[in-house]
């Protein structure tokens, strides 16, 4: 009886190492069809998980047919698909989530500068270090920011704020990108300012705005 016991075992055992395989597929927006780099694929109810690639690939071992893969994103929903074929490609639609943010940039985003609740969507996650689609997220809502290189909340002069008022402008504490990203974000306002206001504004701009001198050809 012992011996018929392990037999069973042992060929439930084989034929379950014979049913693993490797299976592979894409990760993309359901939205715009683009690739979701560091998504993630787990099988369910273990640790054995991989993160996709910088186009949205992914190639997972050692998975079986009775296996349920997870496949989640920040900003997007989670889905579970069974693990019953070799390429498993994933559309997952954006699921916004809401944070809270106070004065400033709320996280990487633009956006207004008051306590309140903010809707950040998948794609603007994917976005977060785009400065074009950051500037004009935020000045669909009329907010227009120019980042400096030091700010305190007490450092308003009333030159400073005044000018803030007059411009519809909100200066904000660079941080959490490179110059770069500031310099071409700035650049953005600067051009908005120019187009609504002409020059005037560049003779009461903050000197530390990021990328003022290179605007301005100072």
């Amino acid at each position: 009886m012992k011996n018929l016991l392990y037999i069973s075992f042992l060929l439930v055992a084989v034929l379950s190492f014979g049913q693993e395989r490797t299976i592979s597929g894409n990760v993309i927006s359901e939205e715009d069809g683009l690739p979701l780099p560091g998504a993630t694929v787990m099988v369910k109810n273990t640790t054995r998980g991989i993160s996709t690639d910088l186009d949205g690939n992914y190639s997972l071992k050692n998975v079986i047919p009775n296996d349920t893969l997870v496949f989640s994103f920040m900003g997007y929903k989670t889905q579970k698909i069974r693990a019953d074929r070799d390429t498993i490609n994933v559309q997952m639609r954006d699921d916004g989530i809401i944070i809270e943010t106070v004065y400033g940039p709320a996280y990487y985003l633009p956006l207004p500068v008051y306590s309140q609740a903010i809707r950040i969507t998948g794609k603007d996650l994917r976005n977060r270090n785009n400065p074009k689609y950051n500037f004009d997220k935020a000045s669909k809502s009329d907010v227009f920011i120019i980042y400096i290189s030091e700010l305190f909340d007490d450092n308003y002069n009333k030159e400073e704020l005044e000018f803030q008022e007059k411009y519809n402008v909100k200066y904000s504490l660079s941080g959490g990108h490179s110059v770069r990203y500031f310099k071409k974000f700035n650049k953005l306002t600067f051009k908005h300012l120019n187009k609504k206001y002409n020059k005037t504004w560049q003779t009461e701009i903050r000197k530390d705005a990021i990328g003022l001198d290179d605007f301005t050809g100072k």
